[in-house]
């Protein structure tokens, strides 16, 4: 196993820590090649609508070979050159790809590295390459037909992503745009956007260059963990009790909420809360056909179609997740955290006098939401989201999970409520937690937690923030958004 050379250079009283980049090619191996998988046509389960030439060909768009290399670029860290090549040699170039925002980052230490890596390793994240912003290449094959070449021109991005089924199984995406039916789907109740996918294909990188990425951005890893299973990896982290001390300062003042509404108490109906949801009850990963609100969808165990030996989508579900301890999820606490740079940064916690587990999230910055727009938040800490941007934009006060300070990355856990204990929050049909404020005036804050494989809402809140609180997230705002 190689080993990170660390140079340390003390000038002027700073000392700079510079790791040495690790040896992912040699002169024998100058790049990787392999193959890659491609579901194809029938596969009912897919990331998105598909376009009208996805797999309408056994060769054209079907991209199952693969190709990882140095890159030239000069831009700033460790960048390398994907190229996707489909059966009759047409090329998609992804040049100056930022490596660490496909490789997981453990903020964590001691007894937490252990539900942390299985938080972020079996999480699908990844980054996108817009088209408008020339972040990929295309190269079109000679043996291209006219109308072929004409969906090309209709692809104006690219996803490649670390996929949440296993270590090493990633995933390439070809979007396209399609305005064909705009009008159509103008008038409809559920318009979302035109996107389609134009291709999609699996691969695996080989194990022995993802260690060495892995070792590379988290030199205190243990990599015989990434052997372990996910089941024999789970048990080890429900062992681990949760010190929220080593993830934030001192909490400092509980606030004075108003709890406006509990969804399970009001019997609100359920609605999609963002484009995901939406496509993945129109393909049916909910086996009901059950209309639910926040009160029956508690009322029973929830079928929701599960991934198959970590691998594809099956209906073949036996193992109904057991959402009904959400019901006694009946209050919301929120308290400040002691921080030198803001007084806004809040933990959040919905809890109940009889409910087994509590969800926690922390070091989180208010203030830096805007009205209407859902911020997700993933389990474990810092858990990067679905897709970034390959080339960030410049550092903000806005949410970029690589672009945060060390000493308040946010951190979401479900705890058991006596122990203090980790519990595996997809045992228990949890994924995801959003935040949104109802209005321009920034006072009522909705709470939405998600089902397993974000597919449909299961438990929401929405408080009202005390008025010196709102007029401190206010100012904070004023302060950077100019």
């Amino acid at each position: 196993m190689q080993k990170i050379l660390l140079l340390i250079f003390t000038v002027a009283n700073v000392t700079i820590n510079l790791a040495q980049e690790p040896e992912l090619f040699t002169e024998e191996t100058p790049y990787y090649e392999f193959q890659a998988f491609a579901p194809g046509k029938s596969y009912r389960y897919d990331i998105g609508e598909k376009d009208i030439f996805y797999h309408q060909s056994d060769s054209v768009f079907v991209f199952d070979k693969v190709k990882i290399e140095p890159s030239d670029s000069k831009k700033s860290g460790l960048r390398l050159k994907f190229t996707f090549t489909d059966r009759v040699g047409n090329e998609i170039v992804c040049d100056n790809t930022d490596i660490k925002k496909l490789i997981p980052k453990l903020d964590s230490e001691g007894e937490l590295i252990y539900p942390e890596l299985l938080s972020e390793e079996y999480n699908r994240f990844g980054v996108q390459y817009r088209g408008w912003r020339g972040e990929y290449e295309i190269k079109r094959s000679s043996r291209l037909t006219e109308e072929y070449s004409e969906a090309l021109d209709r692809v104006y991005r690219v996803q490649l992503v670390n996929n949440c089924l296993e270590p090493t199984k990633w995933e390439f995406v070809l979007d396209s745009e399609d305005y064909s039916d705009f009008d159509k789907r103008l008038k409809s109740t559920n318009y979302l956007n035109q996107r389609r996918i134009l291709a999609h294909s699996w691969f695996n990188v080989p194990m022995d260059f993802y260690k060495k990425l892995m070792k590379y951005y988290n030199p205190k890893l243990d990599l015989d963990l990434i052997d372990l299973s996910y089941d024999e990896l789970s048990t080890i982290s429900e062992n681990t009790k949760i010190n929220f001390d080593a993830l934030r300062g001192p909490l400092e003042k509980d606030l004075d909420i108003n709890i406006l509404e509990i969804g399970h108490q009001s019997k609100r109906p359920i609605t999609c809360l963002d484009p995901e949801e939406y496509y993945k009850k129109q393909f049916g990963l909910v086996l009901s056909d059950k209309s639910y609100d926040y009160c029956n969808i508690l009322d029973e165990e929830l079928p929701l179609t599960r991934f198959q030996d970590r691998g594809f989508y099956t209906e073949e579900n036996q193992n109904p997740f057991y959402v009904q301890w959400l019901k006694y999820v009946d209050d919301v606490k929120i308290s400040t955290i002691e921080m030198d740079d803001s007084e806004v940064i809040i933990e959040l916690r919905l809890t109940g006098k009889y409910s087994p587990y509590e969800i926690v999230l922390g070091n989180v910055d208010l203030a830096i939401m805007n009205e209407q727009i859902l911020c997700g938040f993933l389990f474990g800490v810092n858990t990067y989201t679905t897709n970034v941007r390959n080339n960030s934009r410049p550092s903000t006060i806005n949410y970029d999970p690589t672009q945060y300070p060390e000493h308040r990355k946010p951190y979401l856990y479900l705890i058991d409520k006596e122990t203090g204990k980790w519990v595996n929050n997809q045992y228990k049909g949890v994924e995801k937690f959003y935040l949104s404020f109802e209005d321009i005036t920034y006072k009522k804050l909705n709470i939405h937690v998600l089902s397993y494989e974000r597919i449909i809402p299961v438990w929401m809140s929405q408080v009202e923030l005390p008025s010196d609180f709102v007029e401190k997230c206010r100012v904070r705002r004023r302060l950077f958004n100019y």
